[in-house]
């Protein structure tokens, strides 16, 4: 299961690092203001690391973060389950 095992707040940005899961060939990082991630105020990204800084976010702002590694298998990305979700406030 993948999760995130820091957090650190900088000034407009949050850094993340995730747990190495054991068969991911990378990581879908999801972040929101809204608890339930509604589609206006969230944004994924893929990353192939596993320490990721999210950018241009909003100071002051408290952020729902969640992330979920894949693997390939036959060409198709398989995806594992979401983390529980982390809150962190930009600066």
């Amino acid at each position: 299961n993948t999760k995130v095992i820091k957090k650190k707040s900088l000034k407009k940005k949050i850094k993340l690092t995730v747990k190495k899961a054991a068969n991911a060939k990378g990581y879908v990082v999801q972040y929101s203001t809204s608890k339930k991630f509604t589609k206006k105020t969230t944004k994924t990204i893929n990353v192939a690391k596993t320490t990721v800084v999210l950018k241009k976010l909003k100071s002051n702002k408290k952020y729902y973060i969640r992330v979920r590694g894949y693997a390939v298998s036959n060409d198709e990305k398989v995806y594992g389950k979401w983390s529980a979700k982390i809150s962190a406030k930009s600066k």
